[in-house]
């Protein structure tokens, strides 16, 4: 009887822990060649430069949203988006407004 009260407890527990595992493995990495996007467990593709819009925050929904590791889009020029799971890279900083603010940077200075 108590292990299927508990039963709930542990869903979420695992869920949990595989959001933490997917948003650590993940990458971010802006460079003159373009945005290289790694959403762990799957293979980094990278962007050029000239295709990338501006990165947005993902607005959290669900029942758990205060609990929800902060992801992003990145919007290309062409409107379409691709998720990215983790707001830090290496030369940006942590946050939307600093991996816009590198993004122009780079635009600029080519």
């Amino acid at each position: 009887m108590v292990l299927v009260l508990l039963l709930p407890v542990v869903f979420v527990g695992v869920a949990l822990v595989a959001a933490v595992v997917c948003v650590r493995g993940s990458s971010l990495r802006i460079t003159t060649a373009g945005v290289e996007i790694r959403n762990y467990p799957q293979a980094a593709k990278l962007i050029p430069l000239a295709q990338v819009g501006r990165f947005e925050a993902t607005t959290p929904a669900g029942n758990f949203k205060s609990l929800r590791p902060a992801t992003a889009v990145l919007v290309l020029t062409d409107g379409s988006r691709l998720p990215v799971r983790t707001v830090t890279a290496p030369d940006a900083g942590h946050g939307i407004a600093a991996l816009n603010t590198r993004v122009e940077s780079l635009r600029q200075g080519s």
